[in-house]
């Protein structure tokens, strides 16, 4: 194992890289299959337009909690989405001093 990989630090910022594909795949996946339908003719452009209102304000949503340093953003995301941490946290063991906060 890398030394790196045990210090607070590596797992803050691992958690925060973790999330933020999580949660970009999250937004993106559906963006795309609008898209499909859209260019199939399957939606109008009102409607893929309010899809692409919709995205963007969960993408400054998500950009609120990413912008921050990663310690900050290590405790946004576990506070904001405790459901998701809690299913990474039993593959991510935290290193000693990592801050955790509890349920």
């Amino acid at each position: 194992m890398d030394p790196r990989e045990s210090s607070s630090q590596w797992w803050e910022e691992r958690l925060v890289a973790d999330y933020r594909e999580y949660r970009w795949r999250q937004l993106m996946e559906p963006m795309c299959r609008r898209m499909e339908k859209w260019k199939a003719g399957e939606l109008t452009s009102a409607e893929i337009e309010q899809a692409f209102e919709e995205c963007y304000q969960k993408i400054t949503e998500l950009r609120h909690i990413l912008n921050q340093r990663p310690d900050r953003a290590a405790l946004l995301i576990q506070v904001l989405d405790r459901e998701w941490f809690e299913g990474w946290i039993r593959e991510h063991t935290p290193p000693p001093g990592a801050r955790v906060v509890l349920p």
